[in-house]
């Protein structure tokens, strides 16, 4: 009984801490890419409880729409092994004509990792609005959205805890274009905890 009670105060107080990678980075504006656009990236997120390593791939099957797909590991601080995350999403950018672009941006995420009592699993859905303004070789941009992330422990021995979340989402970062390939960008967010991250784009 006291390892199943340790292990529901240990998802109480992950749930916060690991929300804030799903659904993120932005990795981009929100430019409108044109038809059969594709492109990779690698990056990383820096936070206090952990860090994640993965990359993207992203076409537009039409213009003004992007899909992506991302994997990635998780390294958790603390009695946790490294673990596996799975992202799919898209942004649609809206043909409003105004001196910014305005996109609708939508994830849905898996992870799981092992950790001391049990195994850790969670599944995560972000929307909101990504906003961005091309200044040259500069991209600054900005989103803003909901977080929701479920959470469950497989205790070792037997039984279960999980916990949900939802959260507000907000990002905000820049994109320099090295030419028309090669791209770097950076950004800080914020989903109840902040976290940096950076990374490399190449387009095809």
């Amino acid at each position: 009984m006291k390892k199943w009670m340790t292990v529901l105060v240990v998802v109480m107080m992950a749930v916060p801490a690991l929300a804030q990678f799903m659904g993120l980075p932005m990795a981009g504006g929100a430019a409108a890419s044109g038809a059969g656009a594709a492109g990779i990236s690698a990056g990383a997120i820096v936070g206090d409880d952990f860090n994640l390593y993965g990359g993207r791939a992203s076409f537009a099957p039409m213009a003004g729409l992007t899909v992506f797909g991302d994997a990635g590991v998780i390294d958790p601080d603390g009695d946790a092994d490294m673990g596996w995350a799975l992202q799919g999403g898209g942004l649609f950018t809206l043909p409003l004509g105004l001196p910014v672009d305005l996109g609708l941006r939508g994830t849905f995420g898996l992870a799981g990792f092992d950790m001391e009592g049990g195994e850790l699993s969670m599944w995560d859905i972000t929307g909101g609005v990504l906003a961005s303004k091309t200044i040259e070789q500069f991209t600054p941009y900005a989103f803003l959205g909901v977080h929701h992330v479920d959470m469950t422990v497989d205790i070792d021995g037997g039984g279960e805890a999980s916990d949900d979340e939802t959260d507000l989402a907000v990002a905000a970062g820049v994109s320099f274009a090295l030419n028309e390939k090669l791209s770097f960008y950076a950004e800080i967010a914020h989903i109840d905890d902040p976290f940096f991250g950076g990374g490399a784009r190449v387009n095809f």
